[in-house]
């Protein structure tokens, strides 16, 4: 009896030394669309230790020509910037992605239209995903 009162004690510590770990924090973002509403992006940002992992999927809609392209663009919180693109030519699967940015202040998205091997245009504004204080 005394060794499980100490090992729920233990993990009860545990838990509330690490609340990032416990509970992360998550928004959703999207849905941001290409000029031409044939392409599209949405998500989640994820605040958890060590910083922020967004992730998502990119849409490129059936009977379309062309490939969706998504691009990334973050400001570090020591003062660096991040970018990070996808695309997707598939027109029937969406595409999944996650990837780490580390802490950040905000991050911002757009989805563009172009050729399997890069972004061409009908591109949507810069659109924010996530900025640290709403």
């Amino acid at each position: 009896m005394i060794l499980r009162t100490v090992a729920v004690a233990a993990a009860v510590l545990m838990a509330s030394a690490s609340p990032a770990l416990a509970n992360p924090e998550v928004w959703s973002w999207g849905s941001i669309y290409s000029a031409n509403r044939a392409g599209k992006a949405k998500g989640k940002v994820v605040h958890d230790r060590p910083g922020f992992v967004v992730s998502g999927k990119l849409y490129d809609f059936p009977g379309r020509t062309g490939c969706s392209w998504l691009t990334f663009r973050w400001v570090k919180e020591e003062g660096g910037k991040g970018y990070k693109t996808y695309h997707n030519c598939s027109g029937t699967k969406p595409l999944e992605f996650s990837f780490p940015t580390g802490y950040m202040l905000s991050i911002e998205g757009k989805v563009c239209r172009g050729t399997s091997t890069k972004a061409t245009g009908e591109c949507s504004t810069w659109e924010g995903v996530w900025a640290q204080g709403g």
